[in-house]
């Protein structure tokens, strides 16, 4: 198949949304389609309107204007990104990422949209969203999504949350829409040799609890603390590490059992051992989450073996399968509730285990971009087949 690959940052930019347009495009090259990405920049008159909206904005409701939601920014990125996806004359246009990014592609494209969450979710869901964009950009982009939506044959939401949320706030869109999960952003995840020997020597009496997150507070950075410390005092001499965090807040204690990493970059060999080197002998992943929508890290966790403990919120509940591959907990119940649930599954080794190899088997069938990425081409590729109705 020939695919445009879009996105609303550029799509072969392993930095650009958390790396998932990049693993999308190179899983689709290993699967023998023929796939380009395509990304515009704004023209530089655009760009001028926007900052003087901002300033407009912030002197009349004391709102910023984010560039992200202004509506010439978007319409001559797509703009110019659709004269060169018509040049290439693709089969179809496969977006990754927010569908506004489609803004002003050709109608008579085939677009399909693939996203953990759209923008009225973000918003009601983060307050970075709240923050820095206005109820004026929020109104914008709802609308612009909405028209997107509109057309886009096929949409499909990455948890059953996301996807509920979507068919609640484009009603006529959501007939089209379903759930696909996203996959590790893993280049080399282990085998299942090296899986199995690895919680066969994880050590269960002084276990290493990981964190891995790259925002403290709304990944529960101090619940993630706290379930360590009520673990310790039943008596279990458990070790958390910390990694992704540049900055260590205040509520991180200095303590001997915490270890701070700080952030580990995959691209660089010795980094992405280490990295690799605790999924492999950590004993469970933390994640005790306020808000999240997709956490690649629960996919790249179970490659590893790995079980998850995480809060049973946002997308939270399609990363992790509750009771078998992990344990899910509202928040406020988290680090009162993990602990004991925790020296009970490290009491039996072969409890944990069973925890352990069915967190590697939800990787298997759900958690990597193989599984996924052919789901979603034959979907395409099944839509495509079928005659189009003639609009009049």
């Amino acid at each position: 198949m020939k695919l445009a690959l879009i996105s609303h940052g550029a799509p072969d930019d392993p930095r650009h949304f958390s790396g998932i347009p990049w693993h999308v495009l190179q899983e689709l090259r290993r699967q023998g389609h023929r796939v380009e990405p395509f990304y515009g920049e704004p023209t530089n008159w655009a760009k001028q309107v926007a900052h003087y909206k901002n300033l407009w904005s912030l002197k009349l409701s004391r709102q910023p204007h984010n560039f992200a939601a202004d509506a010439g920014i978007l319409r001559t990125r797509s703009t110019t990104m659709d004269k060169k996806i018509l040049e290439f004359a693709p089969d179809a246009v496969l977006c990754v990422g927010l569908p506004e990014a489609a803004i002003s592609l050709s109608t008579n494209l085939p677009l399909y949209v693939w996203m953990d969450a759209f923008y009225p979710s973000l918003r009601r869901f983060y307050a970075y969203f709240r923050d820095y964009y206005s109820e004026q950009d929020a109104r914008v982009l709802q609308r612009i999504e909405g028209d997107v939506l509109q057309r886009a044959r096929k949409i499909w939401l990455s948890s059953v949350w996301a996807k509920k949320e979507a068919a609640t706030d484009f009603p006529k869109a959501a007939m089209r829409m379903a759930t696909q999960s996203f996959g590790a952003n893993l280049e080399n995840p282990p085998t299942n040799a090296e899986v199995e020997q690895a919680i066969t020597a994880r050590n269960l009496a002084t276990p290493t609890l990981l964190f891995l997150a790259n925002e403290w507070e709304r990944k529960g950075g101090d619940a993630a603390v706290e379930t360590v410390r009520r673990l310790r005092a039943k008596g279990c001499q458990a070790k958390l590490v910390v990694i992704g965090l540049k900055d260590r807040p205040a509520s991180a204690p200095e303590e001997t059992w915490l270890e701070w990493v700080g952030p580990l970059d995959k691209s660089k060999p010795a980094e992405a051992r280490r990295l690799r080197e605790c999924f492999l002998t950590s004993a469970f992943l933390l994640l005790p989450s306020i808000a999240d929508c997709t956490p690649i890290v629960c996919h790249e966790a179970g490659a590893h073996g790995l079980p998850v403990l995480a809060t049973n919120v946002g997308g939270l509940p399609s990363t992790v399968t509750n009771g078998e591959s992990g344990q899910l907990w509202p928040p406020a119940q988290f680090a009162e509730e993990a602990p004991a649930w925790i020296t009970a599954a490290l009491a039996s080794r072969t409890r944990y285990e069973t925890y352990a190899q069915a967190a590697r088997r939800r990787y298997e069938n759900f958690g990597n971009w193989t599984v996924n990425v052919r789901a979603v081409i034959d979907t395409i590729a099944a839509d495509l087949a079928q005659p189009q109705p003639i609009v009049v």
